[in-house]
């Protein structure tokens, strides 16, 4: 049985404190070293609206860490640049607990948080990003310039060994599947890219199918072994 994910608050490398849950790996030796994701959500969600993934994660024998990104949920502040700060204590709040290798999943928002933040922490191997927002719609759709000072291309198109996973509907009416295309087709390897017909912007997030797949993705390039439930 999955325990209940625990409440904590995080300072972020600003001094914001983030609203987070975490839910650990199951039981067995190694626990503490067991690989870590940070769950990012979209523009206008929320923490809770990921916990079935974190679940998810947390059945496949890693740490799971889903924040309140600044400006939403339990967390204030607005949505400025101190995001990237926001993923990066969450990662550091994982590498303190003493997870091993790090991932990211993010949905819209959050996969254009995934892809911009992966390089800048030295133990993140892997990320999927489910229908990744691009910087210029995020920018006008948040109100704030930032998002235009990262594109997305030379954080993806690094040769940098991360493993980056790449899932999009082809139905999604606010980002077009074909930036996703472009921006995987031209990622070095390890990569995985899935175009999945019809759906639409939110409907990777908890289809079971695509939970499994990107849950597999982590755990094959983060090196997680399945552990016992709590």
């Amino acid at each position: 049985m999955t325990p209940a994910p625990e409440h904590v608050h995080i300072p972020s490398r600003d001094g914001l404190p983030l609203a987070a849950l975490v839910l650990p790996p199951g039981t067995g030796p190694g626990v503490g070293t067991a690989p870590g994701v940070v769950v990012l959500h979209g523009y206008g969600s929320h923490k809770e609206n990921h916990v079935d993934f974190a679940e998810r994660l947390a059945g496949a024998g890693m740490w799971a860490l889903v924040p309140d990104l600044r400006g939403h949920g339990e967390t204030g502040g607005d949505m400025n640049a101190g995001m990237i700060d926001d993923v990066l204590a969450c990662l550091d709040h994982l590498d303190a607990r003493g997870a091993g290798a790090l991932g990211l999943r993010g949905s819209s928002m959050g996969g254009f948080l995934s892809l911009v933040t992966a390089p800048m922490h030295p133990k993140v191997r892997a990320l999927v990003a489910l229908c990744p927002a691009r910087p210029a719609p995020l920018a006008a759709r948040i109100g704030r310039d930032w998002p235009l000072g990262h594109p997305l291309e030379p954080a993806t198109w690094r040769a940098d060994g991360v493993a980056r996973g790449f899932w999009h509907a082809r139905g999604d009416e606010v980002v077009p599947w074909q930036n996703t295309f472009t921006l995987a087709s031209r990622a070095a390897q390890p990569k995985h890219l899935r175009i999945e017909m019809g759906g639409n912007h939110r409907s990777l997030q908890h289809d079971p199918r695509i939970q499994a797949e990107t849950a597999l993705f982590l755990a094959d390039h983060l090196g997680a072994e399945p552990r016992a439930p709590r």
